[in-house]
């Protein structure tokens, strides 16, 4: 996906963060049971979702945003490069993706290593400063996610 400016990258990684919300939510309430064996897998998933949260809010506050052709042709574009999840996250619940907890779980660590890998190469691209400090500080949280979800595998 070729990314000409911070406002795309920003544009892209805000619907990243949306869709990583959505995943943490959903791994939340298939978590949610009087299992207290699964009560530190929970704890570190709401942890994550507020990270979530707080990235997306983080690239909202230095969005100014596109025109809504320029959006289509990026989300199109991210969707065809993989970096969204095609089908978003129904698409990963009919494929079976979102099944159990170690399925899920897998997903999660495959989006955060994608997340985190994405947004190094946005902040390379990007062509503003501080989008890319931003990116590149985010992807350095990613990659802490990544490692506490690998933790319970």
């Amino acid at each position: 996906m070729l990314i000409k400016s911070g406002q795309e990258a920003l544009f892209v990684a805000i619907e990243m963060e949306r869709g990583a919300i959505q995943l943490y939510e959903r791994a939340l309430m298939l978590t949610d049971t009087d299992d207290d064996s699964l009560k530190p897998l929970r704890q570190q998933l709401a942890v994550m979702l507020s990270d979530e949260k707080q990235h997306l809010s983080q690239f909202r506050s230095l969005y100014n945003g596109l025109d809504a052709g320029t959006e289509e042709r990026l989300a199109l574009s991210a969707i065809a490069s993989s970096v969204l999840f095609e089908g978003g996250l129904m698409g990963a619940v009919r494929q079976g993706m979102l099944r159990d907890r170690e399925s899920l779980l897998n997903f999660a660590a495959q989006a955060e290593d994608k997340a985190a890998e994405t947004y190094r190469a946005f902040a390379q691209s990007c062509g503003d400063k501080q989008a890319a400090d931003m990116l590149n500080g985010i992807a350095a949280e990613e990659d802490k996610h990544l490692q506490t979800l690998r933790d319970y595998f």
